[in-house]
C-alpha cells in the first residue's frame, strides 16, 4: 500500500521527495550533519570541492519531525499537480526545476545564504499558485485560502511571527519572473507567441524515451 502510493507519485517529485527524506534521516541518525548539507562557497567550489551541496542545500528540509513531514507532503501536493499538468512531460518539468536549482543556488552564493529550501518551496508555490488560482486549501485543515494567496498567506505568517520574510519575497520574485515569460509573454500581441524559456530540444529528444515508458505504465 505505502510503496503503491509511492509509486503513484510523479517521477521527478518522488526522486526529490525521496531525496529529502534520506538527507533527514541521514542528519536524525547522525550520519551526516547539517553543515555538511548546507551550501558555502569555499566548501562547495573552492578549497574542498564539494558541488553537491549546491543541490543539498535545496534537498534538505530539516530536521526528522512533525513540521518536515507536513511540508514535504504540502510539497509533494504541489509538485506533483505542475509535474502532471502545468509542465506535462519529463523533460519540461525537468527543465522547470533546473533553471530553479541554478537561479536559487547563484541567489545564495550571492546572498551567502546556507539553506535554500525555502527559495525553492516559494517560487514552485507561486507558479502553482498562478496556474490553480481559484483552487480552495485547507491550511492545518481548518482556514480556508485560495492558492493565490498561499504565498502571501505565508508572508503574512512570518512578518506576525517576527521571521525573515526575505526567503519568501526572493522565492516570489523567481517563481514571478519565471512565470511572466514563460506564461504571459508569450500571450502578448508583439511578441507573437514567442516562446522564451520553451524546453531545449535536446532535452526533449534526451528524456523522450522516459516519457513513452511512463505512458506505457
Amino acid at each position: 500500500m505505502v510503496l503503491q502510493n509511492i509509486l503513484d507519485i510523479p517521477p521527478l517529485t518522488r526522486v526529490i521527495i525521496i531525496s529529502s527524506v534520506l538527507l533527514s534521516y541521514a542528519t536524525y541518525v547522525q550520519y551526516l550533519k547539517p553543515s555538511n548539507l548546507y551550501l558555502n562557497f569555499k566548501l562547495a567550489f573552492s578549497d574542498q570541492f564539494q558541488p553537491w551541496r549546491a543541490l543539498t542545500s535545496i534537498l534538505y528540509f530539516g530536521d526528522l519531525d512533525l513540521i518536515t513531514i507536513l511540508r514535504l507532503f504540502f510539497f509533494q501536493s504541489i509538485s506533483s499537480s505542475l509535474e502532471l499538468h502545468t509542465f506535462r512531460g519529463f523533460a519540461n518539468y525537468l527543465y522547470y526545476l533546473l533553471l530553479n536549482f541554478i537561479t536559487i543556488t547563484l541567489i545564495g552564493l550571492w546572498l551567502n545564504e546556507h539553506s535554500l529550501t525555502e527559495y525553492f518551496m516559494e517560487a514552485l508555490m507561486y507558479v502553482w499558485g498562478r496556474q490553480n488560482q481559484e483552487r480552495p486549501l485547507l491550511f492545518m485543515f481548518v482556514i480556508p485560502i485560495k492558492a493565490q494567496y498561499m504565498v502571501w498567506f505565508f508572508i503574512f505568517l512570518n512578518i506576525i511571527s517576527g521571521r525573515s520574510i526575505q526567503s519568501n519575497l526572493i522565492g516570489a520574485l523567481i517563481g514571478h519572473t519565471y512565470y511572466y515569460f514563460a506564461f504571459v509573454v508569450p500571450k502578448l500581441p508583439r511578441f507573437q507567441g514567442l516562446q522564451i524559456l520553451s524546453t531545449p530540444n535536446f532535452l526533449l529528444k534526451i528524456c523522450r524515451n522516459f516519457d513513452r515508458q511512463n505512458d506505457g505504465r
